[in-house]
C-alpha cells in the first residue's frame, strides 16, 4: 500500500470560494506504541547498504516496495523524511564538497581587565559583535578575500566561501605560525587570524585528549569556564558528517513475520479505528 493512501482525507477550500476539494490529511500523525513493538518482539536492526533507497530495503526485507514508509515511522531520526535517510558515499562526498566549501578562520581572543575593579577594558581578537554576514573579508598581508557566510561565536569561527588567495594562519599553508589582520568591507571590523582551516577540516567540537569517549566540552579560550585549550583535541566537520551518516545507516525494521500486522494496526490508528 502507498504510505499516503493510509491517511484519511479531508475537505479543504484552497481558494476560499466555497468550493471544497478532497486532500490527504498529511498532518495526521501516529507513532506506534513502544510497548506494542516490545510485546511482539517484532523489530530488529538493518544496516542500510551504500546507496540503498527505502523502497529497495523494503523489497529486500519484505518482497515488496510497499512497506518503505514503516522505516520513517519507527525510527525517530527519520521523522524528518528522506532528508534524514543515509546518503550514499558518493552523495555524501558531493554534499560535503558543496555545503562545506571554503575556509574557517579562528582568532586567539584575549580580554583585558582593570586589575582594581574588574572592568573589561578591551576584548582583543574577539568575534563578539564584530563583522556582518555577507560582507567581504580581506587579509591585509595575503590580500586573500572571502564572503562571510556564517559566524559561530561558541567555536570562535568565521566561515568564508568564494575564497580567493590563501589567508595566513598557523594551520594554513605557508610560513609556520604566520598570522595577519583581516578586515570586513562593510563593518570595517578587524581582528588577527590565528588558525585557518579548510571548512571540512575545521573543528566541529572539542573533547579532552585524555577522554576515550570523546565527550564534547567547551574550549576555555573561547568560552569562560571551558576546558584548558592545551588539553583538548577536536573532531573535524568531515569526521562528524561521516559519523552521523554511519549512525543513520543502522535503522530499526519490523520483522517480516509482523509487517502485515503492524501495517494494519498503524492504518487503524491513523483512521481512529
Amino acid at each position: 500500500m502507498s504510505y499516503f493512501k493510509q491517511f484519511p482525507q479531508l475537505n479543504y477550500d484552497f481558494d476560499r470560494n466555497g468550493i471544497q476539494q478532497k486532500v490527504v490529511d498529511i498532518y495526521r500523525a501516529a507513532r506506534p506504541l513502544d510497548a506494542y513493538l516490545d510485546d511482539l518482539n517484532a523489530y530488529s536492526f538493518y544496516n542500510v547498504k551504500n546507496g540503498e533507497r527505502p523502497d529497495i530495503v523494503s523489497q529486500r526485507l519484505y518482497g515488496t516496495t510497499q512497506y518503505y514508509w514503516t522505516f520513517f515511522i519507527i525510527n525517530d531520526f527519520l521523522h524528518d523524511g528522506l532528508a534524514a535517510w543515509p546518503m550514499s558515499q558518493e552523495k555524501l562526498h558531493d554534499y560535503m564538497d558543496e555545503e562545506f566549501a571554503g575556509v574557517v578562520i579562528t582568532t586567539n581572543p584575549s580580554i583585558k581587565e582593570s586589575g582594581d575593579i574588574g572592568v573589561i577594558l578591551a576584548q582583543e581578537n574577539s568575534l563578539s559583535g564584530r563583522f556582518q554576514l555577507g560582507e567581504t573579508i580581506t587579509g591585509t598581508s595575503s590580500e586573500a578575500t572571502g564572503t562571510l557566510i556564517k559566524k559561530n561565536a561558541d567555536m570562535n569561527q568565521l566561515v568564508l566561501q568564494d575564497v580567493t588567495g590563501v589567508f595566513q594562519g598557523s594551520s594554513a599553508p605557508g610560513p609556520q605560525n604566520a598570522t595577519e589582520s583581516i578586515t570586513g568591507s562593510i563593518s570595517e571590523d578587524s581582528v588577527n587570524t590565528y588558525d585557518v582551516y579548510k571548512y571540512l577540516d575545521a573543528p566541529h567540537s572539542y573533547y579532552r585528549t585524555d577522554d576515550p569517549e570523546k565527550r564534547v566540552v567547551s574550549n576555555g579560550i573561547f568560552i569562560s569556564g571551558g576546558e584548558p585549550t592545551g588539553e583538548l583535541s577536536f573532531r573535524t566537520n568531515r569526521a562528524y558528517l561521516f559519523d552521523v551518516n554511519e549512525a543513520r545507516s543502522q535503522i530499526r525494521v519490523i520483522d517480516p513475520k509482523y509487517i502485515t500486522q503492524f501495517a494494519d494496526k498503524y492504518e487503524a490508528i491513523i483512521n481512529n479505528e
